[in-house]
């Protein structure tokens, strides 16, 4: 028996060598990372590892031991859980990983303002959270409320977006009978609307979301509460401070939609008359086949006139719009090209908002004294939103047991051209809001 030896191209071999050593190179680059994410106190469960620059990852269990999949050298993974200092260490060749988180002291430290006293935000057991004032000031609105939006999780706030619109704020949902709305509290005073207050005067604001804050407030506290703390002298402070915070901005509307030139507008009404068997007529357009763009809108009492039917030179002798003159009578030519309504309606916007501050303090006394202004003009023509405010804040410690001190307050705001009920009307003589304490 005659056998034949069957031999591959030397280029072929060299190729299946190749995928071959490269496919067993890939394996032995995959490896799992076990270990263990604690604390002074014992596990941490739900921690998150995430290898830095990607979406792989998992959670620790219960017992705070996680087990990761992972391909490849000189991978950095990233530890991190609420309440900790997130870690970034540096995987090398380990395969078991034994870590220990920090407490974030920075964020259990913040001061949580709960009415009648001040604690550290590790101490409450209440759902509280917590808005600086850098994050007030950088959004340029008209209003404190609209400023919260998307920064307090749980927070709803609906607004039209006109400048100096008030908004409607829900903490704890819309179901209660007796109405919805929280309760503001300005430096312990209960205040109905925030409206008066100006975003560089404050200090912090802690939003206060569950029952346990009717323990304070009682039932006015059904629908959570939001307390406003504004900007004081600091204790130990003996240089006079002066700050300045402003910003200049412009709204766009926008680029304007795509409407209907008239005649286009014509060409489909007649197609909407053909669609429902409608005879092709109409006031403006004509009888026919086509419909025809007349001359005039108005001529005295006739509608869609051509040039054709009428003396210009005569009607325009009768052209009267003055009821002490005599009957009203109109020559109103049409305008074949349209209107672009949306840019005529509409503008760039600027806004600005400056803001001076004063405050100081000596072994027993603190101040603060603070005057701003807001121009704000909304892209609708006629639209606008000043403010003008000044607060002085001040505190004397009498005794070791015994502080007087004083919040006053003064505003004045004028909203003009707003649309909508529930202060969405404005006057033109404005209107002044005056709190004191």
């Amino acid at each position: 028996m005659n056998q034949r030896l069957y031999t591959l191209p030397k280029k072929l071999g060299v190729v299946l060598l190749f995928l071959l050593f490269a496919g067993l190179s890939s394996l032995t680059a995959q490896r799992t990372i076990s270990g263990k994410v604690s604390d002074a106190a014992g596990a941490i469960p739900g921690a998150s590892i995430v290898i830095k620059g990607t979406t792989t990852g998992t959670a620790t269990d219960a017992d705070g031991n996680f087990s990761l999949a992972v391909k490849g050298d000189n991978l950095t993974l990233v530890v991190s859980a609420v309440g900790y200092t997130a870690q970034e260490i540096a995987l090398g060749t380990q395969t078991t990983l034994n870590l220990t988180l920090v407490e974030d002291v920075a964020t259990l430290g913040e001061v949580v303002v709960t009415g009648y006293s001040t604690e550290n935000k590790r101490q409450t057991t209440a759902a509280v959270s917590i808005v600086k004032s850098r994050d007030l000031t950088a959004i340029p609105s008209g209003n404190v409320e609209q400023q919260l939006q998307g920064r307090v999780s749980g927070l709803t706030v609906i607004t039209n977006g006109q400048p100096g619109t008030n908004s409607i704020i829900r903490v704890r949902g819309f179901g209660a009978f007796g109405g919805n709305e929280p309760l503001y509290i300005v430096d312990g005073v209960p205040v109905g609307s925030t409206d008066f207050l100006s975003p560089d005067d404050i200090e912090t604001t802690t939003v206060l979301k569950d029952a346990a804050a009717a323990s304070i407030y009682g039932a006015r506290a059904a629908n959570g509460v939001i307390v406003y703390t504004t900007k004081r002298g600091k204790k130990g402070d003996k240089r006079v401070s002066v700050s300045y915070d402003g910003l200049y901005g412009v709204t766009d509307p926008g680029k304007s939609p795509s409407f209907l030139t008239p005649q286009e507008y014509a060409d489909w009404t007649w197609q909407a008359y053909k669609n429902t068997g409608k005879p092709l007529s109409h006031p403006q357009f004509g009888t026919g086949a086509t419909p025809v763009l007349p001359d005039y809108l108005l001529v005295g009492s006739l509608s869609g006139v051509s040039a054709s039917q009428v003396n210009l030179a005569a009607e325009a002798l009768k052209y009267n719009n003055d009821t002490r003159k005599g009957s009203i009578y109109l020559v109103i030519p049409s305008n074949k090209s349209g209107t672009d309504w949306y840019a005529a309606v509409t503008r760039k916007a600027p806004v600005q908002r400056h803001n001076l501050g004063f405050s100081g303090a000596s072994e027993n006394s603190r101040y603060y004294v603070g005057m701003g202004f807001q121009n704000q003009d909304g892209i609708l023509l006629n639209n606008s939103f000043k403010r003008y405010d000044f607060r002085a804040n001040s505190e004397f410690d009498l005794t070791s047991f015994f502080r007087v001190g004083q919040n006053l307050q003064f505003t004045y705001r004028q909203v003009l051209g707003q649309q909508g009920g529930n202060n969405g009307l404005g006057t033109a003589e404005g209107e002044t809001d005056v709190l004191a304490a």
